[in-house]
Parts: structure tokens; sequence; C-alpha cells
């Protein structure tokens, strides 16, 4: 028994020590994930607890919804693979039929978590564009309802797309084998997986330009506008510093990795040890945007200092009105009458 027992001993040693880096990358897929899902749920609170700011903030509240499904998918993956690692023997099975991967948890919640944040990215950056490039379009379109209808199509092309992942791989790949640490490239095969990274990084990065040129347009207009509306174009801009600071951590954390990750599959080689710290950062572009929120967002700052006695704000966070929509806000109290006639003038030759 005794010998039996040190047997085992040095048979498990080696597997801990062939996947340490695997192993390290594991734990902090859990420590992560754990923290975006905290985070996230608080976002969704802070955001649902006032109706102003519900209506006005849905594809926040969504894409934090987004994240907080990529936290709980990086959660299930870190366990999952750490249990398999630390369960290993000569005579485990590592090799997997490719539908048994594919049908396990965190495949398709990475699936999700990653293209469905990334759709309601790009959605945040054209609404943004629009209101800068085009605002007489933008009051008269954009509302609550046109935001909900966003956020339904994302939900479903992500849907749709998760389903395409199933279907091409049972009906292609399903008796392939694989190998046991699923991951999305075994899971659903190099084609899929190029369409997952297609998705994921171009949403971000034309997000990102999107909120870029709006944010230069905005500036400019700023400078250039007299009157009232130069105020309303200021206000813009932090709206678009806020969106234009999302969509870059996007692009850092999300883009540019995935970026690697598929150029892994065709191009060049990369470690398994820097894949795993490539993945890392992707769930961590899940945890920033509180951080984002606090300084470039009031509504949510005074909203959350509601749930904190030693805050700043005890008082009811009132959501600040959209300065493209409602412009004449802008104007002095004074002047309102006369300006209102004025504003109606300066916004139709803008």
């Amino acid at each position: 028994m005794a010998n039996s027992s040190m047997s085992q001993s040095n048979i498990t040693l080696p597997f801990e020590q062939i996947y340490a880096d695997q192993l390290r990358s594991y734990l902090l897929y859990v420590i992560i994930g754990v923290i975006a899902i905290v985070i996230n749920i608080i976002i969704v609170i802070v955001f649902s607890s006032s109706s102003n700011l519900r209506v006005k903030y849905q594809l926040l509240i969504a894409l934090a919804i987004g994240d907080l499904i990529n936290g709980i998918a990086f959660v299930v993956a870190g366990l999952t693979k750490q249990h398999l690692i630390l369960s290993m023997t000569v005579s485990t099975v590592t090799m997997w039929p490719v539908w048994s991967c594919a049908t396990e948890w965190y495949p398709g919640l990475l699936i999700l978590g990653a293209q469905w944040p990334a759709c309601i990215t790009l959605f945040l950056g054209l609404e943004r564009f629009a209101a800068v490039h085009y605002p007489v379009w933008y009051k008269v379109k954009m509302n609550a309802k046109l935001r909900f209808k966003m956020v339904v199509i994302s939900v479903v092309f992500s849907l749709v797309s998760l389903g395409v992942a199933f279907a091409q791989t049972y009906i292609f790949f399903g008796k392939n084998l694989t190998f046991i640490l699923c991951t999305i490239s075994g899971a659903y095969q190099k084609y899929y997986t190029t369409w997952n990274y297609i998705v994921t990084v171009f949403g971000h990065l034309i997000a990102f330009g999107l909120n870029a040129s709006a944010f230069l347009t905005a500036k400019s207009k700023s400078r250039l506008i007299k009157s009232g509306l130069s105020a309303v174009m200021r206000k813009e801009i932090t709206l678009v510093r806020l969106m234009l600071s999302v969509s870059f951590i996007s692009a850092l954390l999300v883009s540019i990795p995935n970026i690697i990750l598929w150029g892994q599959s065709w191009v060049w080689i990369v470690s398994n040890s820097a894949l795993g710290y490539l993945y890392v950062s992707f769930c961590a572009s899940s945890v920033i945007n509180i951080i984002i929120y606090i300084f470039f967002n009031k509504d949510f700052c005074a909203q959350l200092f509601r749930f904190i006695p030693i805050g700043p704000s005890s008082k009811p966070a009132v959501a600040t009105v959209d300065p493209i929509t409602f412009h004449n806000t802008a104007m002095s109290t004074n002047t309102q009458a006369n300006a209102l006639h004025r504003n109606s003038s300066i916004v139709s030759h803008s």
C-alpha cells in the first residue's frame, strides 16, 4: 500500500508541473471572473435602481449583463480545467469528442460573453456618432424604444451565432477528437472560431473609431458654435468621452489579444502560458468599466453613493438630460423664451 501511494504521488506530480502555467492562468480566470461577476452585478443594480437611469442607460445595463456572463464563463472554465488537470493520471483519457467539448457549459458562455458585449459596444458607438454628426435625426428618432430594439437585436444576433456554432459542430465535427481541456477552437473548430474573432475584434474596433470621430467632432463644434448650443456640445463631449473610454479599454484588452489569438490559429505560434494570459486580459476587460463610470458618469456616481452612507451624496440621483435630445436646457433662464426660436434655427442648420 505504501509503495502504491508513493507511486501514485510520483505519477500525479508531473502533471501539475507540466500544466503549471495553465494552472496559474486558470486560477486567474477564477479570481478575475469572480471580481467581474461582483462588479457587474453592482453596475446593473446601480443603473436599475433609478427609473430614469434604467431607461437612459439600457445599453450600459445590457453591456454589464454581457460582462457578467463573461465573468461566469471564466469562473466555470477555470474551475473545470483546474479540476481536470489535478485529477489526471496516466490512465486518464485526454481526448474527447468535439461535440462533448461543445456541450460543456463554458465554451458557449465564452461565445456569448465575447460577442454580445461587442455588439452592445458597437451600438453605443453608433449612438454617440449619430448624436454628434446627425443631431436632428438623433433628436427625432433616438428614444427608449429604439435603445431597447438595439438590445434585442444584439441578443438575437449573439444567440443565432451561438446556434450556428452548435449546428456546424454537430453536423461536421461532432465525432472528431479534441483535447480534454476544451477551448473555443477545440469545441467549434477553426472556421467558426475565426468568425468569433471577427465579431469580437471588429465590434470593439469600429466602436472605438465611431466614438473617436464623435469626440473630435464634438470638440470642434464646441469651439465653433456660438450661443447656448456650445454648452450643449460640451455636455455631449462628456458623454462621448465616457463611451470613448469604454471602447478604448475594449479595443486594448479584447481586440488586440483576440487578433493575437486569431493569428495563432493561422499564422504564428503562441506559447500555452502566453495564451492563458491573453485570455486573462480578455476577462479583465469586464472589470474596468465601473472605474470609467465613476470618473466619467455623474449619474452612475451619484446613484452609487446613495448606497454608501459615507459617500458625498445621499440624495436620489436624477438622470442628466441628454444634451442633444433636449438641447434647450443649456439656454439661460432669462432669455429662454426668445432662445427657443433661435435654437430651432441653429439645430436645423447644424
